[in-house]
């Protein structure tokens, strides 16, 4: 340390304060890493690995990347598990007197990342936090792209557990520290788990925090009050996400709590054996339910769709005004109308995510002008249906006229991709801005005259008026024309080809013009910032929106599978008897040639006809026949129409499905230990 220079004297002491990340160290256009960081960087990135000092002994390793494009690397880093600490300048070089101060701003973890480019557009990115006692559990699952923040408490089963953290894939896992030896025995394939410190985990914190985010005086309104270990998990939550994101966030406004006693389950193995979201092959969607059922036109209704493929319900209420919905889209009119309008609709709900933190761009507030707009002409669509749950989300839908206005007047129509870009704020929104602009324009066409002036009193055709940073306006001369220089040129800079000069007239308006644009991108900075401060006050509204958006989304394309499948609506009802008539497996039936998939019939009453043994050779279809029943009582669980002549389904509580041969050698299970295992549960 010693012998180093001050700006790795900074270096060394952040990376000391963040060591369980790389540290991207921000030096201009670039991030730098250094040392081990560099090393590592370097080699899961492939990129070239330097040196900051030529003697062997003193020399430090380093590598790069282009700041604009820093996204992408990050990205590969997440996906490989690993944390990114970002460091920046929070001071303009110009100004600093020695080392350019720098601070941490935010640490990029697999669990918070909030930026769309880094996110697959139709599934959600949980940070799910645990707390264990011995004989229940806590979970909480917080999405910060989009705000959305579940909690549930449940009996303590680690099956029950492993399924629940399968079904929400979360992309980060947090434990206390006192719990790392149970977590390697139970939780070994998961990815990213975090172990916080256990005072992290304590219900006076974690209910103050929590309360403190809502500005609430208690829980009791998000149904949770009495539910402490689901408390303890989501404060924790709540201080990881605040800790290394470094902002507030006003989207998070509340906790969803649910009971895993409410919703079907579905364990890995029926989760993996009816590919529900990964074909069985190379786990790839496509092949799966998942990708056969998404008929969604907006992200927002994919991440819906997902939820509820993944959460089939015991609620017949909710199921059959979910039927209703969908039957009611199945009228082509209704639904071509309704889905064209919502493919004019952006992600509103990580929109909103990245206002709420303060991060989004001029063109994030353009998405959400048009989005707006577009809700009118919804909601005038839709004023004729009869479907209590379209009315209700119509209802839900608010086009806040007086904020898509308020952006409209601010911004410009087509800003560009950064606020540092200039050209975002539109003329006639800011007198002084206005009055800057034109004088920065007089100042331009100035210099555009000068050059013209000097060419006829000097003579010189080929002068010409330059500008670059170091010196900033100057008057170039070739070498044969030096002679006719006037004296009042003062020289600046001597080339191989050309001399460079200046005049007191030139640096004179040379400032005003300077000056006017530095205080132009002030001043549309200072001016963006407000009207995104504005914004916060709408996000209730615009959250309540777009989650209504998601679900009429999530039914009209429900609709449309049905309608380009020749689905049926099944008869749901809450005893035990389930009788498919012409039943086909959806997934295999589109992938035949001509779709000429034979039907099969089920029976199952719970008194005669308990049990089903179906035999026959290989490749004779004997486990698609297994998996269509599940399926197609799955899809009815969710409000989606099945593919079948007619189906009447009692409500089902549990699917389990065991289909196909595998080991778990890692853990020392061999094939029929896993199917024991499996049996048994």
């Amino acid at each position: 340390m010693s012998g180093s220079t001050p700006m790795m004297r900074q270096y060394q002491a952040i990376k000391r304060r963040y060591p369980e990340g790389f540290l991207f160290f921000r030096l201009g256009d670039f991030y730098e890493l250094f040392g081990r960081d560099a090393e590592q960087v370097s080699r899961l990135l492939g990129l070239t690995l330097t040196s900051r000092n030529k003697n062997k002994e003193q020399a430090v390793p380093l590598c790069g990347v282009p700041h604009h494009a820093a996204s992408g690397y990050i990205a590969r880093l997440l996906k490989q598990g690993h944390k990114v600490v970002i460091c920046e300048q929070v001071q303009d070089p110009k100004t600093a007197k020695g080392i350019v101060k720098r601070e941490v701003v935010r640490v990029v973890t697999p669990g918070t990342v909030w930026e769309s480019e880094l996110l697959e557009e139709k599934s959600h990115n949980f940070l799910v936090s645990l707390q264990l006692q011995e004989k229940q559990a806590g979970l909480a699952a917080l999405d910060l792209s989009t705000g959305e923040f579940r909690v549930t408490q449940f009996e303590r089963d680690n099956i029950c557990l492993q399924d629940e953290l399968t079904r929400l894939q979360a992309g980060e896992i947090l434990l206390p520290g006192n719990r790392r030896s149970w977590a390697e025995q139970h939780l070994g394939e998961f990815k990213n788990l975090v172990f916080l410190e256990e005072w992290i985990y304590e219900h006076e914190q974690a209910y103050t925090l929590l309360l403190d985010c809502f500005n609430t005086s208690s829980l009791k309104g998000f149904g949770c009050e009495e539910l402490p270990l689901a408390i303890q998990a989501a404060g924790a939550a709540l201080h990881y996400a605040q800790e290394t994101q470094k902002c507030s966030f006003a989207h998070i406004d509340g906790l969803r709590t649910y009971s895993l006693a409410r919703i079907m389950i579905i364990d890995r193995a029926t989760q993996r054996n009816l590919e529900l979201l990964t074909n069985i092959h190379d786990n790839r969607r496509q092949g799966s339910l998942l990708d056969l059922m998404d008929e969604t036109v907006t992200s927002m209704g994919g991440r819906c769709l997902k939820d509820w493929l993944l959460h089939p319900l015991l609620d017949l209420q909710r199921l059959q005004q979910r039927q209703s919905a969908v039957e009611e889209f199945l009228a082509a009119g209704l639904r071509q109308r309704t889905r064209r309008i919502l493919q004019q609709i952006y992600d509103l709900e990580r929109l909103l995510g990245r206002v709420a933190m303060g991060k989004a761009t001029p063109r994030d507030l353009v998405a959400l002008k048009i989005s707006l707009r577009q809700i009118p002409e919804l909601k005038q669509t839709l004023r004729q249906c009869r479907s209590p749950l379209i009315r209700e989300l119509a209802g839900r839908c608010d086009p806040l006229p007086e904020l898509s206005e308020l952006i409209a007047k601010a911004l410009v129509d087509e800003p560009p991709p950064a606020l540092k870009d200039g050209g975002v704020i539109r003329p006639g929104y800011n007198r002084r801005l206005d009055e800057l602009r034109e004088l920065s324009s007089r100042g331009k066409d100035w210099i555009a005259r000068l050059e013209a002036e000097e060419r006829r009193r000097t003579g010189i055709n080929s002068l010409k008026v330059r500008y670059n940073k170091v010196f900033g306006y100057y008057l170039e001369v070739t070498k044969a024309n030096l002679s006719l220089v006037p004296a009042d040129y003062i020289r600046k800079q001597t080339l191989t080809n050309a001399e460079r000069f200046i005049t007191p007239a030139l640096k004179e308006y040379e400032e005003k013009v300077l000056g006017a644009q530095e205080k132009i991108a002030a001043l549309e900075e200072e001016l963006f910032r407000g009207l995104r401060n504005q914004l916060t006050a709408y996000i209730p509204s615009i959250k309540s929106t777009a989650q209504a958006l998601a679900r009429l989304d999530t039914l009209a394309a429900l609709a449309e599978l049905a309608a380009k499948n020749n689905y049926t609506r099944p008869r749901l009802n809450e005893g035990t008897r389930l009788q498919i008539s012409a039943g086909r497996h959806p997934v295999i039936e589109r992938n035949l040639p001509a779709r000429r998939f034979v039907p099969n019939d089920i029976t199952l009453d719970g008194e005669e006809n308990r049990l089903l043994i179906i035999t026959g050779p290989n490749m004779a279809g004997k486990s698609t026949c297994l998996r269509q029943v599940a399926i197609i009582t799955l899809m009815a669980q969710i409000g989606s129409f099945v593919p079948a002549k007619e189906a009447h389904i009692g409500l089902v509580d549990r699917i389990f499905s065991r289909v196909g041969a595998a080991d778990n050698l890692l853990r020392g299970e061999s094939t029929f230990m896993v199917e024991m295992n499996e049996t048994a549960n």
